[in-house]
């Protein structure tokens, strides 16, 4: 079957979304992305990880030296107690190194969905249509349609959610099931403030974590800012959706503004010299249904988890791998249009190949999130004298060094050799 009489819709124009694009462009798959807000790039939000998994990915699009202008690499993470006290560092981002070639780096939202926005080619990036508010989707026999608010209306043969984790993709494919299915044990208290000139404490890729009693808080340090996440554990577990107010997210601020974020500088000092911030809720969960008719869910609308791992963007990136490689190869094997039995088993394959490593990172995620904020005296034990042990360290990075590996890339996409490291990628030889 071509290409040339097949169309996506694709919902959210994140992160996420903008890798679809990418992937629907390479593919030679026609596409119109709609979002919510204004713009495409929006400059707000917190600083996002790249791990080796999802920067091999970005080279196979060949924006690694791009990423490398805008990113900073990490290395060791420095952790502390509430009081301030050393608990051992983290090795986890010098060992991931070691193993795969690539440096973790931290990112800017916005510097990466900059990037991904304009590296898209001309054709693509006008497929694009930011203001666009999805009020209904609707299906054929033939075709599904997505309407908006402003009384425009998109079809094609299939619609990706990439709209977040309150997707309204998920409700079309699962309209009885609950409104809020990921369930909310801890919030966020996300801000950015200016690297402090002439310090040596946030120096470019400087990474720390602060453990204790109901709250941890991570940072890391890019070039000219530092980007804090400061997670507080909640009175009881929530589905409820929930918007802070301003008043809130100062009452957080207050509730832990003494705790140390590095010897000599505390939360409410660094909260004080802001950029941005925002407070939000961590939602965690996987759904069960991720296909429904002419439509399939990516990233955190199928799934999400904490970001104490990092892995939120790169999970989603993998996602929409595994779905366009499993689209092209069913699409160059039909005779005629796929219709709704075809484009189900494409949703099958995707969401078998994808649901139990999606499980584990977010049980992991949420794991390391418990452990660093210290619910029982039994993770005070493991947090700081098991979890700060480097032989630890190297033994359950060096576990999960072949699943990385592994990592699905783009199999219609031709690139030149990237180098890795003691771990060699499996999949692609040349990538």
């Amino acid at each position: 079957m071509s290409t040339d009489n097949f169309k996506v819709v694709v919902l959210g124009g994140g992160p996420v979304g903008l890798t679809a694009a990418h992937a629907l462009s390479r593919a030679g798959i026609d596409f119109v992305l709609l979002e919510t807000r204004p713009t495409i790039v929006v400059n707000a939000g917190a600083s996002l990880v790249l791990l080796p998994s999802g920067q091999r990915m970005l080279g196979q699009l060949g924006l690694l030296e791009e990423i490398n202008r805008l990113s900073t690499p990490l290395g060791k993470v420095q952790r502390f107690d509430h009081q301030g006290n050393d608990i051992g560092d983290f090795h986890f981002f010098v060992r991931m190194k070691e193993n795969h070639g690539f440096d973790p780096r931290v990112i800017s939202r916005y510097d990466l969905t900059s990037l991904l926005f304009s590296t898209l080619p001309a054709e693509a990036q006008s497929a694009l249509h930011p203001n666009k508010k999805v009020s209904s989707i609707t299906t054929t026999s033939t075709a599904i349609t997505a309407r908006c608010s402003d009384g425009t209306s998109y079809t094609g043969d299939l619609l990706i959610g990439a709209d977040g984790a309150h997707s309204l993709a998920r409700a079309f494919i699962a309209p009885t099931a609950p409104t809020h299915p990921f369930l909310t044990t801890f919030r966020i208290l996300w801000f950015r403030f200016p690297t402090p000139p002439s310090s040596n404490l946030f120096s470019p890729g400087t990474a720390t974590e602060t453990h204790g009693p109901g709250c941890a808080i991570q940072a890391f340090s890019a070039a000219d800012h530092c980007a804090v996440g400061l997670y507080e554990r909640l009175p009881s577990p929530t589905r409820e959706r929930v918007r802070f107010t301003p008043e809130e997210e100062t009452e957080v601020v207050r509730r832990w503004a003494h705790l140390p974020i590095s010897p000599g500088l505390t939360v409410g000092k660094a909260y004080a010299a802001r950029i941005q911030a925002g407070l939000a809720d961590l939602e965690e969960g996987v759904v069960e249904e991720w296909i429904g008719e002419r439509t399939v869910l990516v990233g955190d609308a199928a799934h999400k988890f904490t970001p104490s791992t990092g892995a939120g963007w790169n999970t989603g990136m993998e996602d929409v791998v595994v779905l366009v490689n499993e689209l092209v190869r069913r699409m160059k094997a039909a005779v005629g249009v796929m219709g709704v039995a075809e484009l189900r088993e494409v949703g099958r394959v995707y969401q078998e190949a994808r649901f139990t490593t999606v499980v584990g990172d977010c049980e992991l995620a949420g794991r390391m999130t418990r452990l660093a904020t210290w619910g029982s005296g039994v993770t005070r034990f493991l947090d700081r004298w098991f979890m700060g042990s480097q032989r630890v360290q190297r033994f359950l990075i060096d576990k999960g060094a072949q699943a990385v590996a592994r990592t699905p890339v783009l199999e219609f996409v031709e690139v030149g050799k990237m180098e890795g490291g003691r771990v060699p990628w499996v999949g692609r030889e040349n990538i």
